[in-house]
């Protein structure tokens, strides 16, 4: 199976998004005539940010096979896990937080609108494996 093309698919649809939410940006803030560029979280930011890849992650899933979604849910689950296991431990044995969540945190360590961003990278990671294997 050519792991390469699917992989420049999932690397492509992201930029694609990258480049079309700066293009969308420029020309927001060009009508708004607003010279201070201030980026504050948004839900549809967070949801535009997914959009891409999550398609790519949905196209693949028909061209690699079902074990890309198995993939990005251990990915979502264990770098969620880690990264609250790490969090947790680092602030109980320093004193202090490594990072700070301040929407829909899970303790603090971790926050639940990072558990889809888990699973695309553990896609990309499982996907770049597969073409240097």
């Amino acid at each position: 199976m050519n792991y390469l093309g699917e992989l420049l698919i999932f690397v492509s649809l992201i930029a694609w998004g990258v480049i079309l939410e700066d293009l969308i940006l420029k020309e927001y803030f060009k009508r708004a005539n607003n010279k201070f560029r201030t980026h504050h979280f948004s839900f549809s930011r967070y949801v535009y940010l997914l959009i891409f890849p999550l398609v790519a992650w949905i196209l693949l899933i028909f061209r690699v096979g079902i074990q890309l979604f198995y993939i990005f849910f251990a990915f979502a689950f264990l770098g969620t896990l880690i990264e609250w296991l790490i969090g947790y431990f680092y602030h109980h044995i320093v004193g202090q937080r490594l990072w700070t969540y301040h929407r829909l945190s899970l303790g603090g360590y971790t926050s639940l609108l990072s558990i889809p961003l888990w699973g695309l990278a553990g896609a990309l990671f499982w996907l770049l494996s597969r073409v240097f294997i």
